[in-house]
């Protein structure tokens, strides 16, 4: 099922619950809905989160804040940050409390993600998979915590099935691998096994780096002493063209023949010119 984005003008109707005809419950909080955007949402859930004759469905695999964010998908085609203003973080939840720190905010931050990316998997809401992706990836690019960026990678192995997810997540970890193979949380999450090969494999990455490098010198002085030989060429050529051009002396009088030869002078770039080796006429020199 692929749910279909609204545009922005639902979401005030999703604010004010004004003509509802169905409620979702999810860990105490009722959220008014319509179904004319939910009927998918209904059709996708099976046993036993089903339609009562009261016009209720019950949600038990997530929490409030992410189904709270998903409808907001629903009704608008995004969602915003939890510290947006009217987000349900501080409302619901296993506390109250505001996180106490710059990393903690970060980290629930980028959980969110994970989770709406979770639900979307779960109920088969593409374009909303695609979206939190989008925003996990631009997020954790600005993610200097690595303890933060582990935590996700576990939510997200725990939580959703979205294999390209994890296959995000593990290429951002595998850029920095060596500041994670320092933590001990890797190894709680790959295997400690996995962590004594990484550093062999890390070894090994950096040796093959520096022979490219190397090789990568090598090939450029290739292409400049090829460039040079073609310069070379193209000099010989020139001075032939010109030895062509002047077979006899511009004196009419005069029958000497001209014997050259082509001298290598000058600098590396331009190392040929053509000179006289030996030209006798009593007209002198034409």
């Amino acid at each position: 099922m692929v749910a279909p984005t609204r545009g922005p003008n639902f979401g005030h109707i999703l604010k004010s619950g004004q003509y509802s005809d169905l409620t979702l419950v999810c860990g105490g909080k009722e959220f008014n809905v319509h179904k004319m955007v939910s009927e998918v949402l209904a059709t996708a859930i099976r046993e036993p989160f089903q339609e009562s004759k009261t016009g209720t469905i019950s949600v038990e695999e997530f929490d409030a804040v992410t189904v709270d964010k998903m409808l907001e998908f629903l009704y608008t085609g995004d969602y915003g940050s939890l510290t947006a203003p009217g987000s349900l973080v501080g409302q619901v939840g296993e506390t109250d409390e505001p996180l106490a720190s710059p990393a903690a905010v970060e980290q629930d931050d980028l959980l969110q993600h994970v989770r709406l990316n979770s639900i979307a998997d779960y109920y088969d809401i593409k374009p909303l998979a695609e979206l939190s992706k989008a925003k996990l990836r631009l997020a954790s690019q600005n993610t200097l915590n690595e303890p933060v960026l582990l935590n996700v990678a576990q939510e997200a192995l725990n939580r959703t099935g979205d294999t390209t997810l994890h296959t995000m997540l593990a290429e951002a970890i595998g850029t920095n691998i060596r500041k994670f193979l320092e933590t001990k949380q890797l190894a709680e999450i790959v295997g400690g096994f996995a962590v004594e090969i990484l550093p062999t494999v890390v070894a090994r990455q950096g040796e093959l780096q520096r022979k490219m490098i190397e090789l990568q010198f090598q090939l450029a002085r290739l292409r400049a002493a090829e460039k040079r030989s073609a310069q070379i060429v193209e000099n010989i050529n020139s001075c032939m063209r010109t030895l062509d051009e002047r077979r006899e002396c511009r004196n009419s009088s005069c029958r000497a023949d001209f014997e050259c030869y082509i001298e290598q002078r000058g600098q590396p770039y331009e190392p040929l010119v053509s000179a006289v080796a030996n030209y006798n006429t009593r007209a002198g020199l034409g």
